[in-house]
């Protein structure tokens, strides 16, 4: 698959990982996964939080892609794509009333 077709699902990615309502959850677990040698300020652990959110969702939404892949008998680039995008966007809907209020500035 080319590089340049990943480039819309990894900006909806961040996107996902920074407004979605799951990202407190992930935050409020910091201690589990947060080093212990990384001071714990809270800019870099949600900076942190949202990146693995982010990384969640690229790989939740590449596994109906990758089934795509492995049972088609000749699995076309685009659809692979397009199916690794439409999971990403299915997986970012619950943050768009996040997105919305931070376009409209409430």
């Amino acid at each position: 698959m080319d590089r340049n077709a990943l480039v819309p699902v990894m900006a909806v990615a961040i996107v996902n990982g920074i407004f979605s309502p799951w990202v407190l959850m992930v935050f409020l677990l910091y201690p589990i996964w947060y080093p212990g040698w990384a001071p714990p300020l809270s800019q870099i652990v949600y900076m942190a939080s949202a990146l693995i959110l982010s990384t969640v969702t690229i790989m939740l939404a590449g596994v109906p892609a990758a089934l795509y892949e492995r049972w088609s008998a000749h699995p076309r680039s685009i659809v692979v794509s397009s199916i690794w995008l439409a999971g990403t966007v299915l997986l970012t809907l619950p943050a768009l009333p996040n997105v919305v209020r931070a376009l409209s500035g409430g």
